[in-house]
């Protein structure tokens, strides 16, 4: 299968007008082995430290890694060799993880019951992991997927595969950290579904990596589901972060909420295209957009695009999106209280995100990416959570 043609999408093709995808012509997509017995002690060092009251799951270049994860009687790995490939550009990354991919990691929460789950993707040189999680009716799951590069410099290439079907009146809480390297190619699909009374709530960080594109389609099928959906972008030097997310609402009383925060400094990109679809039969929809980038650099790009496709007028929808810069007011009054210039503009740029960074699930994982930010917002973390 591997023989077949690689097709990627264009920055001629709508969704994907904004994404970087330069560097994906030269990459290479084939997975990387196993790792040996010799490499566990290593990527075990650089692992972040466990959080408390969660389970632990590693995939190393897609490979579970029993030494170094939790046995958990509600997660297997299969492999899925002949995975259906599916049209249309914008799940070409998702076939090349359905064509690359060396098992699916599935998580299946039983009806009632209550999981919380850290997953760590590690890459050293291409990776194609892939989860595919089911919630039973009125399960609660907690998960946490993080993706990191196992070297700081390495140009490791992720690209993740999520699928998600939560069942009634279950409760999905995702938080998706992204450490990668400098110069990484972060790649991911996510597809998810909402039944009855389901409820998702999504935090996602993303800083590092060269490029990064995140792709998403959620669909509200069962009635009075419910979507939260937090990103905060964090783009510094020439690193180009861009997401799209496409949320259809198909059944009655859905409601949706998101938020995008994206900064980018230095010669950096950030941008987020967020489509809200309601169907005709979504009588008494509710859908939120507060897309909001902040621009930091001479040269610094944000684009930012909400878009609303409805097809029924009992509908409750709002949405708005700006571009701006740091508030010189603000910015003047931290610098009267003696504050140095660096940690007064870090200040508010934490402030910028923290609408999204207060959502993250436990005090332990804010500690931990507060100070993977400490690069970038230098002396603002200490303050602002002190």
């Amino acid at each position: 299968m591997s023989a077949m043609p690689i097709v990627l999408p264009s920055n001629r093709d709508e969704n994907w007008r904004y994404a970087n995808l330069r560097g994906l012509a030269r990459a290479r997509f084939e997975p990387a082995p196993a790792p040996e017995a010799t490499q566990l002690g290593d990527i075990a060092g650089r692992l972040p430290a466990a959080l408390p009251g969660y389970a632990r799951l590693v995939l190393v270049d897609g490979h579970h890694v029993a030494a170094l994860s939790t046995a958990l009687p509600d997660v297997n790995i299969t492999h899925d060799v002949d995975a259906q490939e599916k049209s249309g550009a914008d799940q070409r990354f998702a076939n090349l993880n359905r064509r690359f991919r060396q098992g699916t990691c599935r998580i299946a929460v039983p009806a009632q019951a209550a999981l919380a789950l850290e997953v760590l993707c590690v890459a050293t040189a291409s990776s194609h992991p892939a989860l595919d999680i089911t919630l039973g009716d009125g399960a609660k799951l907690q998960l946490i997927e993080r993706q990191l590069s196992a070297r700081g410099d390495d140009s490791t290439l992720v690209n993740l595969h999520l699928a998600a079907r939560v069942g009634e009146h279950a409760q999905f809480e995702l938080a998706r950290i992204g450490h990668h390297g400098a110069k990484a190619q972060a790649l991911d699909t996510l597809e998810l579904q909402l039944d009855v009374g389901a409820s998702m709530k999504l935090v996602q960080v993303i800083e590092g990596a060269l490029a990064s594109r995140s792709t998403a389609f959620v669909e509200h099928v069962g009635r009075e589901a419910s979507l939260e959906w937090y990103v905060a972008a964090l783009g510094e030097g020439t690193q180009h972060h861009d997401a799209f997310v496409h949320v259809t609402h198909a059944a009655p009383g859905a409601r949706t909420l998101q938020c995008f925060r994206g900064i980018a400094t230095g010669r950096s990109r950030v941008a987020f295209n967020g489509h809200m679809r309601v169907e005709a039969a979504a009588l008494g929809t509710q859908t939120d957009q507060s897309l909001k980038c902040l621009l930091a650099g001479a040269e610094a790009e944000a684009d930012v695009r909400p878009q609303l496709e409805i097809y029924t007028d009992a509908v409750k929808a709002s949405h708005g999106a700006t571009v701006g810069k740091l508030d010189a007011d603000m910015l003047f009054y931290l610098l009267s209280r003696s504050i140095p210039p660096a940690t007064a503009e870090s200040l508010l740029k934490w402030a910028f995100v923290s609408d999204v960074l207060a959502k993250l699930p436990s005090p332990e994982l804010r500690s931990q990416v507060a100070a993977a930010l400490e690069r970038q917002l230098p002396g603002a973390a200490t303050r602002a959570w002190s």
